[in-house]
């Protein structure tokens, strides 16, 4: 996760920064075109509570852009940290303006996750598998074919910013 999370910053930059740019309401009710200076990047975790309901926490990894991968890696490990041991302050969850939501890990194959106001885009990771037409071959014949596992990716956009070959050169880009 930390890994697409960063290339989800990276592939953000002089080229692809209207995926970072959102519509929001002025003052006088209009929307206004929002050109964010850094990569604010949520990441979206899902929670599992001791009575089995769920809860979705979409802290914040600030100026993600000013970060080599060290730093982001260290960086998104403490914030994980502080989800799981419920040390998050409400500052952790300011300043996203792009999200990544990995519900792959939960086996989704692909989703098409709600934007949030003030975001240019929430991108959505799949589940790593084999395609479906060889989940259930033998392994020795996936092996022997070269079958790799692939993961698919969504991206969620307004559309008033961002237009879909726009966005699927983003995720090329990504990839």
């Amino acid at each position: 996760t930390p890994m697409i999370g960063y290339s989800i910053v990276r592939a953000i930059d002089e080229t692809m920064p209207r995926m970072n740019s959102p519509f929001v309401e002025g003052a006088d009710g209009k929307p206004r075109l929002i050109r964010h200076e850094h990569v604010g990047l949520g990441l979206a975790v899902d929670l599992e509570k001791a009575d089995g309901s769920r809860s979705l926490l979409v802290p914040v990894i600030r100026d993600a852009d000013t970060l080599d991968f060290r730093a982001f890696w260290g960086t998104y490990e403490e914030i994980i940290r502080k989800v799981r041991s419920n040390k998050l302050t409400v500052d952790d969850f300011a300043g996203a303006t792009i999200t990544l939501t990995n519900p792959g890990g939960l086996g989704t194959v692909a989703s098409a996750p709600r934007l949030m106001s003030g975001q240019g885009a929430i991108i959505a990771t799949g589940s790593i598998a084999y395609p479906v037409e060889w989940q259930h071959a033998p392994a020795d014949r996936v092996k022997a074919l070269g079958v790799s596992k692939v993961m698919t990716m969504t991206s969620t956009y307004d559309h008033r910013v961002i237009q879909g070959a726009e966005s699927g050169s983003y995720l090329r880009r990504i990839d």
